[in-house]
């Protein structure tokens, strides 16, 4: 159960979808344990830029998280994929359903929700995480999601400019002070 009362409900999948990024043959497969020390390398890279722009709300990157990510890659339910090219995985994507199930005045769709979407620094702008948002799109349709939805913090311009040429479109903002 989470915030608002949402639970997840997604089937254990594991889906192997093969997509093409500047001719170079690139797969997106489900994440396994083989892949946590690219996995730690990628969000160190994520969570370095994050802390850098708001160390009041993330960490700096520390060795708790490959535990932490060891233990997302096994739990059910829930879509947890990498981008590997050339036999290096270069991106990930986390992503969750959630619906509504004790807030009256929100619709009891289920709702995809991505948690992380990140790629390799120096593999950006090659439409690796296109394929990945491709990917999800198609896990949640098989789960009768409705919509899916993600959030993206305000420096990160790269990725909004991404979502945004995707069909994304801000839904709400999160404010702080």
């Amino acid at each position: 159960m989470s915030l608002f009362g949402l639970r997840d409900t997604a089937p254990k999948m594991a889906q192997n979808h093969h997509h093409f990024c500047k001719e170079q043959p690139l797969e997106i497969r489900k994440a396994s344990e083989l892949d946590i020390d690219a996995i730690v390398e990628l969000n160190r890279q994520i969570g370095e830029i994050h802390h850098q722009h708001y160390p009041e709300v993330f960490s700096p990157p520390s060795p708790e998280e490959r535990a932490f990510l060891l233990s997302a890659i096994g739990v059910e339910g829930r879509l947890f994929c990498v981008a590997e090219q050339d036999g290096r995985v270069v991106g990930f994507l986390t992503a969750r359903i959630d619906i509504n199930e004790s807030v009256p005045f929100l619709t009891r769709a289920p709702i995809c929700r991505i948690g992380s979407v990140v790629v390799d620094e120096l593999h950006r702008s090659r439409g690796i995480g296109k394929a990945l948002i491709a990917h999800c799109d198609e896990w949640a349709k098989t789960l009768d999601a409705q919509q899916i939805r993600l959030e993206v913090m305000a420096f990160n311009e790269r990725a909004k400019a991404l979502y945004e040429a995707l069909g994304f479109k801000v839904q709400s903002q999160i404010m702080a002070r």
